[in-house]
């Protein structure tokens, strides 16, 4: 069996721990202890540095003893040391160079010492690793000792210790355990505990049972509830994750939505996890930031935020016609033809014997050319010139015309499915409402202060279970924003139809990480990491995804769309254009036949009167 390195080097420190801890003779609050106790870590890990953070409420005797403390263990690691005062507070190790390797070590009063919040802030997130916490006078009473247990407790530092000297004399070792509920655990068999510490690591965390409070409220795909149990994409891997580490969940109850039913509310669960009242949410969620009070676990997923937007299947009657191509794409036609005609024209002027008759001819054979068909009179023997310029034009008209009748067949067969509205200026255009829900606005405002004022006037923030019932039911009188991911599971109700009724328009708004609230500094942070990459690697939540589709189709959350009937291929009705174009150029004829007729006859008259 293989054994990492780390795990050997680990174990060989602890074992000259133990050999320098025999040796060494304690005695109250002296440095031979404490640095006994510090001097191996140089042994196992390479630091870059000692953080030391020094309460200003120290007596002037604690802190010559600390100052010469800090010496002691400057020589001997001879590495960057930094001391941090409560003047301090805007550094933050996170951001520093040796955020992975470092040491802190902390010289408090008490629970209450300023020093204790400066704490907090300079070591967000990173309050998982090892810190000691030097009580610098003698402890008597162990209350002042179990207070500052409690604070380890409330702001997740598990893996640190508490130094102290107790009256007797002797020198201890205090930390907390979380799980299964607070214990406040004498880690003076400092042996004993880095034992467990790596067999924790080894195994992953067992939380004894410990079931972890959290809203489950009604959120499709990631978390609904089907037949007195709870489904979901998201739901089902942190629901197998909390099994993994021994534990469970419990409902927290929050009141109805407005509508009476059970929609999430993420605005609320949110603020739970700032107030440390859930360690981590069972709904994942995209749209937030973290902050000093809130975290969000490894990503599932990256998903974009975009607008999806109904879609307008219905083609014109009358002006179908038109619709094969563009407008830019008539104007160049139109173009060509003009063209046409003024070369035919040229050439008549010209006198060139192959030339058409008259300016009418040139007319019909440019328009002939342009729709590829054959013109009224064949020309015999064309000059180089035109017969190269003829087979260009057949180029250009052979394409062009089966271009267009293939676009028309796809018309009156199968109505084209494509949206109007697919960027900015198309929905500003067709003035469509977009919901979104209040508290996703408030997000959107703060990540895009510059939104066009046209946009924001067409904004419908409404509260999230009134937004879920027009969104699921498919509401076409708006456009709303989704996340990828909720897009492809809203986009299964419509899969199979010939004509759908919404799509992911390229209106987007960012890309955000699906995660987990949790807990800013959450002892289960790592554990969900490393459980996180193996829900990658196994493809679990595209499984997961899968099969939430089934059970919200069991639960009536959501349906399978039917044909709707307003929409028909085109018919009968379609060929109406055309017959009007018939009559109307029937009638044109018919005028200007008559015409010909009169001026025919007032000339025969002219004639017969001047041979008289």
């Amino acid at each position: 069996m293989y054994t990492p390195r780390w795990l050997l080097e680990f174990l060989v420190w602890l074992l000259l721990l133990l050999l320098h801890l025999q040796i060494i003779v304690v005695n109250g609050w002296n440095l031979r202890y404490i640095t006994g106790l510090l001097m191996p870590f140089k042994q196992m890990i390479e630091l870059q540095e000692i953080v030391w953070f020094i309460s200003p409420e120290l007596s002037m005797e604690h802190t010559d003893e600390a100052d010469q403390f800090i010496r002691i263990l400057g020589d001997f690691y001879g590495i960057t040391q930094t001391v941090v005062h409560s003047n301090s507070s805007d550094m933050r190790m996170i951001r520093s160079a040796a955020k992975r390797n470092h040491m802190s070590i902390v010289f408090p009063t008490g629970p209450g010492d300023p020093i204790m919040d400066v704490v907090n802030k300079v070591l967000l997130g990173r309050h998982y690793y090892f810190i000691i916490f030097m009580l610098m006078d003698k402890i008597g009473e162990m209350e002042s000792v179990y207070e500052l247990c409690h604070f380890l407790y409330d702001y997740q530092y598990e893996n640190s210790l508490i130094y102290f000297e107790s009256t007797d004399g002797r020198n201890q070792l205090f930390g907390t355990n979380r799980y299964p509920v607070l214990q406040i655990e004498n880690r003076t068999d400092i042996l004993r505990f880095f034992k467990s510490k790596s067999k924790q690591i080894l195994n992953g965390q067992d939380v004894e049972g410990f079931r972890f409070p959290t809203p489950l409220r009604q959120d499709p795909p990631h978390l609904f509830q089907v037949s007195g149990s709870y489904e979901g994409s998201t739901y089902r891997i942190i629901e197998t994750f909390v099994r993994y580490v021994n534990g469970s969940f419990a409902e927290l109850e929050l009141p109805k939505d407005p509508l009476g039913g059970q929609v999430v509310n993420m605005r609320q669960i949110l603020e739970l996890v700032r107030r440390r009242r859930i360690e981590f949410s069972a709904h994942a969620y995209a749209l937030f930031r973290s902050d000093d009070e809130l975290d969000k676990s490894y990503p599932l997923l990256v998903v974009r935020w975009c607008l999806m937007v109904p879609l307008y299947n219905k083609v014109s009657t009358y002006l179908y016609a038109v619709q094969p191509f563009d407008a830019i794409v008539w104007f160049f036609v139109l173009g060509s033809f003009l063209a046409l005609i003024l070369l035919e024209l040229l050439w008549l002027w010209l006198a060139v014997d192959n030339a058409g008759g008259a300016p009418i001819v040139a007319l019909l054979n440019s328009f002939c050319y342009i729709i590829n068909i054959a013109t009224g009179r064949q020309l015999l023997q064309p000059s180089m010139l035109r017969f190269l310029l003829l087979i260009a034009v057949f180029f250009h008209g052979f394409f062009l015309s089966a271009n267009y009748t293939s676009t028309l067949g796809s018309i009156l067969t199968v109505n084209l499915f494509q949206s109007q509205l697919n960027t900015m200026e198309d929905l500003l255009q067709a003035q469509l409402p977009v919901m979104i829900i209040d508290y996703e606005l408030d997000f959107l405002l703060e990540l895009h202060s510059d939104l066009l004022p046209e946009f924001r006037s067409l904004l419908r923030p409404v509260d999230s279970a009134i937004y879920a019932q027009h969104q699921f039911g498919f509401n076409n009188s708006f456009a709303y924003f989704v996340t990828e991911d909720k897009w492809q599971f809203l986009n299964e109700q419509q899969r199979h139809l010939k004509q759908r009724q919404f799509k992911l328009s390229d209106i987007c708004f960012g890309s955000f990480h699906l995660a987990y609230p949790m807990q800013m500094d959450s002892s289960l942070w790592r554990d969900l990491e490393y459980y996180t990459f193996r829900v990658h690697s196994s493809g679990l939540h595209n499984y997961y995804a899968r099969i939430s589709f089934e059970a919200a189709l069991r639960a009536r959350l959501v349906q399978r769309l039917t044909e709707s009937q307003e929409f028909t291929s085109a018919g009968l009705q379609h060929l109406t254009i055309a017959f009007i174009f018939l009559g109307v150029m029937t009638t044109i004829a018919a005028i200007i036949f008559g015409f010909e007729l009169f001026w025919t006859r007032i000339l025969l008259n002219n004639r017969n009167t001047f041979i008289v």
